[in-house]
């Protein structure tokens, strides 16, 4: 059995948490003989939530939180963003450094990665490409892709027919920030409000951080009637939420600046709902412009939920044809080359 640690530094239940149960559940999938275990080194109340999970789906043969720092107990140690850990222990050959932050100012790091530790994993091969020349020479061999993807699990099956909403859902899921860039989804919004009418809504679902004040600008924009603003939502609802998209023939929207992967919009293409993201998701898509646009080009995106909306049962099926290098099998094929 291959026993692996993961340390990282918050247990927040977000994208890291996520990441960790999406290879657990596959690991359960497929039957595969790996012991994953997980330290963090501070509790921002998220550990609670992650056991719940882990028991609701049965997956603590494949996942457990862990209290106490035992490196010797492991074949490898999967540090994620966490570089505390050089100060932890100097088992270097052992340490597998994950790089999964978008945000610039929290992989600096990257330059001071001792250059005895056995690999850098990156979540996709775009992001690969663009954080490459932040990691030095003598690293960049050891960088690997190791994919995200949407555990078949997580699909919605039974898709209730009734609408929910009288009008289009037009939805964003995820941290709202600069870098994710919310208020240009908004923008969008408001114009395709003026260029096509009053048939659409905007959900939007994630954690608020100090960066955005929401609220003001929903209120500024004449909009508090058409938004509807949903909390984090746990992991195990996020389905029957694109249950309501599907259902009333809505799409899912990201105008992000910046993803190591855009777990959302690729949750949405595994779930058959169209999608418009900005052209840094263009990987998940193979560069198909139907789906994409240039970010602060508004008119563009407007025209192309006004394309999709009109051209919803096409759309679906062109995107299907995504579907399948975002699924377990293409992160099991990763997980062979490095451990098989």
């Amino acid at each position: 059995m291959k026993k692996i640690l993961y340390v990282y530094k918050w247990a927040t239940m977000g994208g890291v948490e996520r990441v960790l149960l999406n290879r657990a559940l596959a690991f359960k999938e497929a039957n595969y003989n790996v012991s994953q275990d997980v330290f963090f080194l501070h509790d921002s109340g998220g550990k609670i939530l992650l056991n719940q999970y882990i028991k609701g789906k049965d997956l603590g043969g494949y996942l457990q939180i862990v209290e106490t720092f035992n490196p010797n107990h492991y074949d490898f140690i999967h540090v994620i963003d966490t570089p505390e850990i050089f100060e932890m222990t100097k088992n270097y050959e052992k340490i597998v450094f994950e790089c999964h932050t978008a945000y610039t100012e929290n992989r600096q790091y990257l330059s001071d990665l001792p250059f005895n530790i056995k690999n850098i994993i990156v979540p996709s091969d775009k992001f690969k490409e663009d954080i490459i020349n932040e990691i030095p020479e003598q690293l960049q061999k050891k960088t690997i892709v190791l994919r995200n993807f949407v555990p078949a699990l997580l699909v919605e099956k039974n898709v209730n027919s009734t609408n929910v909403f009288p009008k289009i859902p037009i939805a964003y899921i995820g941290r709202i920030d600069k870098l994710k860039n919310v208020e240009e989804v908004i923008e969008i919004f408001v114009n395709l409000q003026k260029k096509v009418g009053d048939k659409f809504i905007l959900i939007i679902a994630g954690p608020i951080t100090t960066e955005v004040d929401l609220f003001k600008i929903i209120s500024d924009k004449c909009l508090l009637n058409r938004v509807i603003y949903l909390p984090p939502i746990a992991f195990e609802k996020v389905p029957q939420l694109f249950n309501i998209i599907k259902n009333n023939n809505g799409i899912v929207i990201s105008s992000s600046k910046g993803e190591s992967f855009g777990l959302s919009i690729a949750e949405a293409i595994v779930n058959d709902i169209p999608i418009l993201a900005s052209n840094i998701h263009n990987a998940l898509v193979d560069n198909d412009s139907t789906f994409l646009y240039e970010l602060n080009s508004i008119n563009e995106a407007t025209n192309k939920i006004k394309y999709i909306t009109e051209n919803f049962d096409i759309c679906k099926k062109r995107l299907g044809k995504y579907k399948s290098k975002l699924t377990d099998s293409a992160f099991l094929k990763d997980w062979d080359a490095m451990y098989g």
